[in-house]
């Protein structure tokens, strides 16, 4: 059974130029960290989450979801958030969700 993290935000070390995407090659979860040696898939979300009272463009969440794996074998299920406001990065975010 996985392991959930949900919510628990984590730093995360990147490669890639200012055009090309971000992808992690480390991270660093309660204290320790974590050297990614593979990225076993990636995909996007842009819903609206649970949101039932407003639906709109501004409520509209954008995650990037990354499954790694790291140099121990374990693999995990990270997300960086990139906001709703493009113009303030410090709403862009890492979180862990789980190990699986």
């Amino acid at each position: 059974m996985p392991q959930r993290y949900f919510g628990q935000q984590i730093e995360v070390v990147t490669k890639g130029g200012e055009k090309e995407a971000k992808t992690p090659v480390s991270f660093t979860f309660e204290g320790r960290e974590y050297i990614i040696t593979e990225v076993v898939e990636l995909w996007h979300d842009s819903g609206f989450g649970n949101s039932e009272t407003s639906k709109t463009w501004r409520s509209r969440h954008h995650r990037s979801y990354y499954r790694v794996k790291t140099t121990e074998g374990d693999v995990y299920e990270i997300y960086f958030d990139r906001g709703t406001n493009l113009k303030h990065p410090e709403f862009r975010k890492w979180y862990i969700t789980q190990k699986l």
